[in-house]
């Protein structure tokens, strides 16, 4: 499995990906997007591999481009 976070530096508080994929995506109190799952492991998701190709969608189309693959 591999990881997700945001960069939150980055983030423009478009909600794209927290609309679109919920499931690891979220808006913290400042309105800034974190990765998740299942509520915990906060900016720091272990995507399943079913999903990664999901979540690579949302890496492509995020306008701040603050979505990244966590490097081991």
């Amino acid at each position: 499995m591999k990881r997700a976070y945001v960069d939150k530096d980055n983030c423009t508080s478009c909600n794209q990906c927290a609309d679109n994929l919920p499931k690891y995506f979220m808006m913290d109190e400042e309105d800034l997007s974190q990765t998740h799952f299942e509520g915990s492991s906060i900016n720091d998701a272990m995507i399943h591999e079913e999903d990664e190709k999901k979540v690579q969608k949302e890496m492509d189309e995020c306008p701040g481009e603050c979505i990244h693959w966590k490097k081991h």
